[in-house]
């Protein structure tokens, strides 16, 4: 599966730009299949961090797998007794972690942000994308 980043910003100059975009651990373009090795580039809370290895298990729609998505507050979803969801069809990857102890985590990765912000809060440049990078095949560009 190919992940394409979503690049902003105000910066006008294109060489400027691809210079700054180009500093971020994000990929323009993250391809990614079932088994691939990938390393987390952004943490997503006190034990998934950035470096964390993990392993693509398969690739789902965020919103029927809500239950594999971190809250803000990096605590699972409950699920209750809500009706199903229908399919966003936003698809991401999920990734099982191996954690300190030996258990397995499996989690939903979801797209992150990068930015060049000014003092003034105007965003220079930014890309999201989803937060890793593929270890499986260095070819194959990151993941976030």
């Amino acid at each position: 599966m190919v992940f394409q980043s979503l690049d902003g910003g105000t910066l006008q100059d294109k060489d400027q730009r691809e210079k700054q975009l180009g500093n971020f651990m994000a990929p323009r373009e993250l391809k990614l299949k079932v088994n691939s090795q990938v390393m987390l580039i952004k943490n997503m809370d006190d034990s998934l961090v950035n470096g964390s290895i993990g392993k693509v298990v398969r690739f789902a729609d965020v919103e029927t797998e809500s239950e594999l998505v971190l809250e803000k507050n990096n605590e699972m979803k409950k699920l209750g007794k809500e009706p199903p969801k229908k399919p966003s069809g936003k698809i991401y990857p999920v990734v099982e972690f191996l954690q300190p102890g030996g258990y397995k985590r499996t989690v939903m990765v979801l797209p992150e942000s990068w930015k060049v912000e000014l003092p003034s809060g105007e965003i220079q440049v930014s890309r999201t994308q989803v937060s890793g990078r593929s270890l499986s095949s260095p070819r194959e560009t990151d993941v976030t």
